[in-house]
């Protein structure tokens, strides 16, 4: 089964190459057959061992409200701000360890939280899993924390493997 999804995906990575060339033809063909294998044996980790990512609908649809709520809530925040007579801005940064996230879902949570007006992510380490994030509006470093690591455990929970489910528990 695994082999048999390599296979498609180098199906679907020549295609690719010989649409970006623009002509079917057998030099193209070979050409990004050959590109494939080197960028397999050049880069081991990728592989033709494609796995379908977990995806579960509820909590998926539950992360996603808890970011467009978050994005909202930060655009008003900002918004507010700017429009203040007298800024009150105490920016700070903090460090957010998120032992549960893959290296999947720790990019997820930080591409999320770089979204946000107001936030920033600024260093992702792998190991450890922590983020460190600059905050705008700084007042509660725990109230913070508390914030990312709700948003980790719904991405975990809409997207992690059953093993790091588990260990939310």
């Amino acid at each position: 089964m695994k082999r048999t999804a390599g296979l498609g995906l180098a199906a679907v990575l020549i295609a690719l190459w010989v649409l970006l060339w623009g002509d079917l033809s057998v030099a193209n063909v070979v050409s990004g057959a050959v590109v494939v294998a080197l960028v397999v044996l050049a880069i081991p980790d990728v592989g033709l061992g494609f796995t379908r990512p977990t995806i579960r609908p509820l909590w998926a649809l539950r992360f996603a409200a808890r970011v467009l709520i978050g994005l909202g809530g930060a655009v008003l925040v900002v918004g507010v701000e700017v429009l203040a007579p007298r800024p009150r801005i105490n920016t700070g940064i903090v460090a957010v360890p998120l032992p549960h996230c893959s290296d999947t879902l720790l990019t997820l949570v930080a591409n999320v939280l770089g979204l946000a007006p107001g936030t920033m992510p600024i260093e992702v380490t792998r190991d450890p899993a922590v983020i460190y994030l600059h905050v705008l509006h700084l007042h509660d470093v725990e109230a913070v924390r508390a914030d990312v690591n709700r948003l980790a455990e719904l991405a975990v929970r809409a997207f992690g493997t059953p093993e790091a489910v588990a260990g939310l528990s």
